[in-house]
């Protein structure tokens, strides 16, 4: 390729050529001055540094906003103020950015001053109208300054436009109006949303009745799918506090058909016509405990009803080690049940096992079946018992009865089939 020189003869040319290099490599100077202070801002956590970027770019609101930043993280007094010059500085660069603006909100109100702090975040509004932040942070800022009708507006929208918000929101209005529920639907909006995040505060606050009430007149479906995981968050709020005629409800609902057979009274699986989880059962399905003894399966060859029957097999020289089996059952307080369950067997044993009913409660036995006997049909035992006032549930679990002695050896079989409660 040819080179081609150009020859500048004239002084203007050569004084134009000059003042252009300069002014080329000032540019330069200032641009790579400008993109390090930047840098340097963004990514150092010392506000040393954060400040010496801010003379080396002091025309870049990034960097002062970084400065503002890592000085109010310092929590010294004297840092305080500079810190809100810093955000002052940031957003007087950048009046169109709104995040400045909310951030120079929340500055203003920790330094006291309020009214210049909501002019700082309805700008912010003005500029993200849409956003949920920034609506949430000039709602709180409003409510406490008093202005609880502007307040609760915004705070309306943020909710609206993030879920986030909705825990937050049920928690602040319950502060305000000391726990009028209507009160709060009518500040905060009465969506389904708003109605899952009120049902779960109730249920900390331990206002369990009211908590179920809204939580059950949701529609079914959301239940099951929208709100599922909500309503597993209620369900174990409702367990811990043995609130069981409310958890059964509540797992019914959300669990769909595998165990829609959830209810009142009901011994779920009574038939044992469904297998049994060995890991992590339900609260309201059999738990079997663990260990090798008694041997537990299931019998399609004797069965009092239904298709099959659970099936036990004891050889132990000892009888110590025992694996329990049991279910919680939700019940109505103050109410009479008859436990049934019919059962045959060939055990060997002296007291061999029965059947109890103790309140989920308080531990108490409210009643037992007769001990198990030898016989070669099936054979019907009963026992009946009355809930208490404070009853929510039972549970019925097959114990071994002590035999009176340090060894109590057991042996053969038994099958149980048709439990039910009436």
């Amino acid at each position: 390729m040819a080179i081609k020189s150009v020859k500048i003869n004239s002084p203007i040319r050569r004084v134009a050529l000059v003042a252009t290099a300069v002014f080329c490599v000032l540019g330069a100077y200032f641009f790579a001055k400008w993109g390090l202070a930047n840098t340097a801002s963004t990514r150092t956590d010392l506000k040393e540094i954060a400040e010496f970027t801010t003379e080396i770019a002091p025309g870049d609101p990034q960097t002062h906003y970084s400065a503002a930043v890592l000085l109010e993280k310092s929590f010294l007094p004297e840092d305080f103020s500079k810190s809100l010059a810093e955000y002052e500085k940031a957003t007087a660069l950048a009046p169109h950015n709104y995040l400045l603006w909310l951030a120079l909100g929340r500055a203003r109100e920790r330094n006291g001053n309020a009214e210049g702090a909501e002019k700082a975040l309805r700008k912010a509004v003005e500029l993200a109208p849409n956003y949920a932040e920034t609506q949430w942070a000039l709602g709180n800022a409003l409510l406490r300054r008093g202005k609880s009708d502007e307040a609760f507006a915004e705070i309306r929208k943020a909710v609206a436009a993030d879920a986030k918000f909705t825990d937050p929101a049920v928690s602040t209005a319950w502060q305000i109006f000391d726990g009028d529920i209507a009160k709060i639907k009518q500040v905060i909006g009465d969506s389904e949303r708003i109605r899952v995040a009120l049902a779960l505060f109730l249920a900390k606050q331990k206002r369990f009745d009211e908590s179920f009430e809204i939580w059950n007149a949701l529609p079914a479906e959301e239940k099951k799918n929208l709100f599922k995981k909500n309503g597993e968050e209620l369900y174990n709020q409702f367990v811990t506090e043995k609130k069981f005629r409310g958890a059964v409800q509540i797992i019914s609902q959300i669990s769909g058909n595998e165990i829609s057979n959830f209810a009142f009274g009901k011994i779920n699986n009574g038939g044992f016509e469904d297998d049994i989880k060995t890991q992590n059962p339900g609260l309201f399905e059999w738990s079997l405990a663990d260990g090798g003894e008694p041997q537990i399966a299931f019998s399609d060859s004797q069965k009092h009803g239904g298709n099959r029957s659970l099936f036990m097999i004891f050889n132990s020289a000892e009888g110590r080690n025992f694996r329990r089996v049991s279910q919680n059952v939700a019940v109505e307080s103050n109410k009479t049940f008859e436990f049934s369950a019919f059962y045959k067997s060939d055990l060997k044993a002296q007291n061999t096992l029965r059947w109890e009913i103790v309140d989920a409660s308080d531990g108490k036995i409210l009643a037992s079946t007769e001990n198990l006997s030898p016989v070669s049909d099936w054979t019907n035992i009963k026992a009946k018992f009355t809930t208490s006032p404070t009853t929510e549930a039972v549970i019925i679990q097959l114990v071994r009865v002590n035999c009176g002695g340090t060894v109590c050896p057991i042996s053969g079989k038994v099958w149980f089939d048709d439990l039910s409660l009436n």
